[in-house]
């Protein structure tokens, strides 16, 4: 009996399709709900310590270049995709070599990432993984949520960028408790905080994304301008390592646990809260 059911599992993990993912975002996905035996390829990108902390896992595959000629020779049964991918027009194309394009959307918000995660699971015939490491995310953001934070915090990057309402920062962020300050300000979607705005309207803390990475001095000179040195001086500030949460996928959970601990550990109780 006990044979039979090795038997059983071993042709059900068989039978499961065949996956490549194209891109960072999608390799991260896949890395996550995949069996090993799904996994064809992953894309290059992955394996760059640099831009990616699962290179060492990533490594693992053959890593491809996110091209229609590399899946014309790998055939794999699906292929990841991001949402913009220019060689969708040649999704018939590879239709007829087996290949099935399932393209993975860019995040909203925090449910979109749970709601993305149990979908591509189950398309790829992980339908039970998808939704355990789905629940288990839920459940640690749940946890965070308890705590009530009422500061205001802004997100920036070394360029001046930041994430305002209808971005999953901006989700984390009030999930955490805290108030994003580029929301409060009128940003919407993805854009730039006006440094003179900044410094009339400072937030409690900083939300430092990027800054680990090198910079030309052009795409830098926000990060590095006096006016904003001096606030930095003055406010608190959480650094988050660039490649923690810019997918917007289950690491998510992973960088919110990081903001919370560091948010946590700055006692800001002896800070008063900025008023309306």
């Amino acid at each position: 009996m006990a044979l039979v059911l090795a038997l059983c599992a071993f042709s059900a993990q068989a039978a499961l399709p065949t996956v490549v993912s194209t891109d960072l975002c999608s390799d991260f996905l896949l890395l996550q709900i995949a069996a090993p035996q799904q996994i064809l390829s992953v894309s290059r990108q992955s394996q760059d310590p640099r831009v990616s902390p699962v290179a060492e896992l990533a490594r693992r595959y053959p890593a491809n270049r996110g091209s229609v000629e590399d899946l014309l020779y790998l055939k794999p049964d699906i292929a990841l995709v991001y949402s913009g991918w220019a060689a969708k027009r040649h999704a018939a194309l590879l239709a007829t070599e087996g290949t099935r394009l399932i393209a993975v959307p860019y995040p909203r918000d925090w449910s979109d990432t749970l709601g993305t995660t149990r979908e591509i699971a189950a398309k790829i015939g992980r339908a039970e993984v998808g939704e355990a490491k789905a629940a288990d995310a839920e459940q640690r953001m749940r946890v965070l949520a308890a705590r009530a934070r009422p500061y205001r915090m802004l997100y920036l990057r070394p360029n001046g960028g930041t994430a305002g309402q209808g971005t999953y920062v901006d989700d984390v962020i009030a999930r955490l408790g805290l108030r994003n300050l580029a929301a409060e300000q009128g940003l919407s979607g993805w854009g730039r905080f006006p440094l003179e705005r900044l410094v009339t309207a400072p937030p409690d803390v900083f939300l430092l994304g990027y800054f680990d990475r090198t910079r030309s001095k052009t795409g830098s000179a926000y990060g590095r301008h006096p006016l904003l040195r001096g606030l930095l001086e003055r406010a608190p500030s959480i650094r988050i390592p660039g490649n923690a949460w810019g997918c917007g996928g289950l690491e998510l959970v992973g960088a919110a646990e990081q903001i919370a601990a560091q948010l946590d550990r700055l006692t800001l109780g002896a800070m008063p809260a900025r008023g309306d």
